[in-house]
């Protein structure tokens, strides 16, 4: 079940028990909507993700392991949502940076953070596609880069002369004879088998979290991952031209909210309320904003509450 607590911080949500999966879907397409599931793939081609991954491992960089704990050391995962130009969430943010907590950037967020002179300790990067070489274009002083082995080479190109870590994301991979070289073989042929497996959840905003698990901060502030488009269909804080022509579906939460997603958020919001199932008794997180994922963790708090009520 779903608690809130405090830290000090805005609540923080724990999830103490796995959400049970048989219920109520979390989100309803209503109908006439046409979503094609299709389009929830991967974003490049296996055959170049393998590419990218074998010329990547041979650059020799440290690699992204776990790290031992840090008690009670709040960081701030900072996606590119578009919550992200609500005036209260950039207050909550900002407060928490001079605070002292460290941030996390995802992808364009790390420009966008500079911008307003908040600089991020750690960028994560994991999209294979070669245009968000443009993420890493403008340095970021004293920031450690988080790069995944299957990003384009470019990315690794441009970092060269940074502080570089690459991560590598495990997979269960299906026989296919089409593919005589799992990534998973070949990672265990090269390391001999001593590489941090991080689990493939989809996109950056769901592997983030767990990679600062892995990194030691259990109490986690997610901001800019909504997994929706604003009302004005707007879909990050700042120009990506690339997700322009994404499209969008109406969606309503099993509450009635209404929200516009299109395939990759929707999928991203299911996912995320999944790893939550599954490591929600080792992170406490607090999503800020006002999006989908923010609302579907409010929703089931509440009816955590509802029913432990009913039940005395």
């Amino acid at each position: 079940m779903l608690e809130a607590v405090s830290q000090g911080y805005p609540p923080i949500v724990t999830v103490e028990e796995p959400v049970v999966k048989e219920q109520e879907p979390a989100l309803v397409m209503y109908p006439g909507d046409k979503w094609d599931r299709s389009v929830m793939r991967v974003n490049q081609s296996h055959w170049i993700i393998r590419k990218n991954i074998r010329q990547n491992i041979q650059r020799q960089l440290p690699q992204f392991t776990n790290f031992p704990p840090q008690p009670f050391q709040h960081i701030a995962i900072v996606g590119g949502g578009w919550s992200l130009k609500d005036p209260a969430v950039f207050e909550e943010l900002r407060q928490l940076y001079f605070d002292g907590v460290k941030l996390v950037a995802l992808n364009g967020a790390g420009k966008w953070l500079m911008e307003r002179n908040m600089r991020p300790s750690v960028q994560i990067c994991m999209d294979s596609r070669p245009q968000n070489v443009e993420f890493l274009r403008e340095p970021i002083p004293q920031c450690r880069y988080l790069l995944a082995s299957q990003c384009d080479p470019e990315m690794f190109d441009i970092c060269e002369d940074r502080d570089v870590m690459i991560f590598h994301l495990w997979t269960e991979e299906q026989k296919d004879s089409r593919r005589p070289d799992p990534i998973n073989k070949r990672l265990d042929s090269y390391y001999n088998g001593r590489w941090a497996k991080v689990p493939t959840a989809g996109t950056c905003g769901i592997v983030a979290p767990i990679m600062c698990r892995m990194l030691g901060f259990e109490f986690q502030h997610l901001f800019g991952v909504d997994s929706c488009n604003a009302p004005d269909g707007t879909h990050h804080a700042y120009p990506q031209s690339w997700n322009d022509n994404d499209g969008g579906v109406t969606f309503s939460t099993s509450d009635g909210r209404v929200f516009n997603c299109n395939a990759w958020q929707a999928s991203q919001a299911q996912t995320f309320m999944d790893m939550i199932a599954t490591f929600g008794n080792q992170i406490q997180i607090s999503v800020h904003g006002d999006g989908l994922i923010a609302h579907l963790i409010k929703t089931a708090a509440t009816i955590a509450v509802q029913t432990e009520t009913k039940e005395k």
